[in-house]
């Protein structure tokens, strides 16, 4: 199927500030990764790609790709590395990267939260700190009024049940904390920072007469039975589907979190000022899971699989677009005329052998999805550089460029030939 994309369509890529840029010398990660053990072959983001130094050559690169947006993340920890205490010359930097972006025709999608915090604001106790939704809508405010007045396109957190979840559930994360308990007084805090942060820009958006649009980026996971046949199955991956994928964004339509995992965690509560904060749907796709019940760590838990003979990642994550046109129509059944910015979309590949099928596989899934009315209006592809990937380190290659990271050298993957072709296409705007 060949389909007109809409004139306005954003295509591009994205990255994150703590990934790419180096030297977060003020976040909690920075420490933390020091430890023996903690990201995979001792593995620090030291320098990182050196976006911060290297953004003009980076930002010549989006330009021959041919793409017109960039997602990116302005570090917290870098703009107010201590309480109150505001860096001017990060502030000016991320001011002067959103200029030039602008002036390249190319849209900036920030990102004020990606995994990563001011030491100072985990010293206090993260998202649970009672003072986290002032502090964060104060944040949000400078951001706006300081960096990005120009910008129309906000995300206040990524992936918040990744980033809890790792954090709070699985120990494998700063703060490192292990057990479903821990879960509820982070993830209420956040939610009442987003709502903070969401009137914070719109009133400053419309202090200075602007139209922004402000949401959070939600990874969705396909989780389907492993044994269609076992009922058992069937209701396990129920509950993480409805725990995982729906329980935050629907919370930002109404209001009220609902999470519940029988014998491990029940959370229902009202949020003030949470309900119709989000103004788009922001969608992290990447695979699925084939899920059943099993013994772990001496407990019976929800076991993710994957498919017997599945293509896949060098992450071992199944290569799966079918489930990104099913992700595409769910979403757009249940949040009926909600835009779709597809925030994140990518795999690690480092021979970068399934790079390509894999751009141009996802999105005819999502030419599919724009053919039956569904309201995509953005794709970055995750992502424009090989980064560091948390507690996997730098061995993952996730980028459409890749980074010699002895010399910090960049150099486009074929991929990035067949990504640049593929906008060429089917951009509409020039």
């Amino acid at each position: 199927m060949t389909i007109q994309f809409p004139k306005d369509f954003l295509w591009g890529t994205a990255t994150a500030a703590h990934q790419v840029e180096g030297n977060n010398n003020h976040s909690d990660w920075w420490d933390w990764e020091k430890i023996p053990g903690k990201i995979k072959h001792g593995d620090v983001s030291g320098i990182a790609c050196d976006h911060w130094g290297r953004f003009d050559e980076d930002l010549a690169l989006m330009k021959a790709l041919g793409a017109n947006t960039y997602r990116l993340s302005v570090e917290w920890a870098k703009i107010e590395p201590k309480q109150g205490v505001w860096d001017e010359a990060a502030i000016a930097h991320y001011a002067e990267v959103v200029r030039k972006l602008l002036a390249s025709g190319i849209e900036p999608m920030i990102t004020l939260h990606h995994f990563t915090s001011p030491r100072w604001w985990a010293d206090k106790g993260y998202w649970a700190w009672e003072g986290t939704a002032a502090a964060f809508g104060g944040y949000a405010k400078l951001v706006f009024e300081r960096i990005a007045p120009n910008v129309r396109i906000f995300t206040t957190v990524n992936e918040p049940l990744v980033h809890l979840g790792a954090g709070y559930i699985m120990g494998i994360m700063p703060p490192e904390k292990k057990g479903f308990e821990h879960l509820q007084a982070p993830l209420l805090g956040m939610l009442r920072a987003h709502a903070a942060a969401y009137r914070a820009l719109h009133e400053c958006a419309s202090a200075h007469g602007k139209k922004i649009e402000v949401g959070m980026a939600h990874h969705l996971r396909i989780f389907d039975p492993k044994h269609t046949w076992n009922p058992v199955d069937q209701l396990v991956s129920k509950i993480m589907d409805a725990a995982f994928n729906t329980s935050v964004p629907n919370a930002l339509e109404t209001g009220r979190i609902r999470v519940k995992v029988p014998g491990l965690l029940t959370i229902d509560e009202d949020i003030p000022g949470l309900a119709n904060t989000q103004d788009y749907f922001g969608l992290n796709y990447y695979s699925r899971d084939l899920v059943t019940l099993g013994w772990k760590d001496g407990s019976l838990q929800p076991l993710p699989t994957v498919k017997k003979g599945a293509l896949v990642n060098d992450l071992g994550w199944e290569l799966y677009p079918e489930g990104f046109l099913r992700v595409l129509r769910r979403v757009a059944k249940h949040y009926p005329g909600k835009p779709i910015y597809v925030t994140e979309n990518g795999l690690a590949d480092a021979v970068d052998s399934r790079r390509a099928n894999f751009i141009e596989s996802h999105v005819s899934a999502m030419e599919t999805a724009i053919g039956e009315g569904v309201p995509v209006k953005a794709y970055c592809h995750w992502s424009l550089l090989d980064n560091f990937e948390w507690i996997e380190g730098f061995e993952p290659r996730f980028g459409l460029v890749e980074i010699d990271y002895a010399t910090l050298a960049r150099k486009p993957r074929p991929s990035f030939q067949v990504y640049r072709d593929l906008i060429g296409r089917h951009r509409n705007d020039r």
